[in-house]
């Protein structure tokens, strides 16, 4: 059973999302605090599950670095002008074609 896409990113079309650079810190803290009540458990399957919220946290900051570099990029075009605003890139923007 498939279940509809919820929006979860700010954009034009969801002006209440979350911002990535938000978004990334909030998924690693809580993968932390998940995987330290695992701690305690010696089973097998645990020690297997730690070690991949482990690999999980690994990427999710290797994404949290690649948003600052995007956020540092887009920064150097000039200020965010919030989801209702002008793009800085891309379709809509000063240097768009379209």
């Amino acid at each position: 059973m498939s279940t509809p896409a919820i929006p979860v990113l700010m954009s034009k079309d969801n002006p209440d999302g979350w911002k990535l650079e938000l978004l990334l810190p909030q998924l690693c803290q809580e993968l932390a605090d998940k995987n330290a009540r695992l701690a305690g458990d010696p089973s097998a399957t645990a020690i297997l599950v730690r070690a991949n919220n482990v690999r999980i946290l690994d990427l999710l900051l290797e994404a949290e670095r690649l948003q600052r570099d995007t956020q540092a990029r887009l920064t150097e075009l000039g200020p965010d002008r919030g989801p209702s605003g002008r793009p800085r890139i891309g379709a809509g923007s000063a240097g768009s074609q379209a």
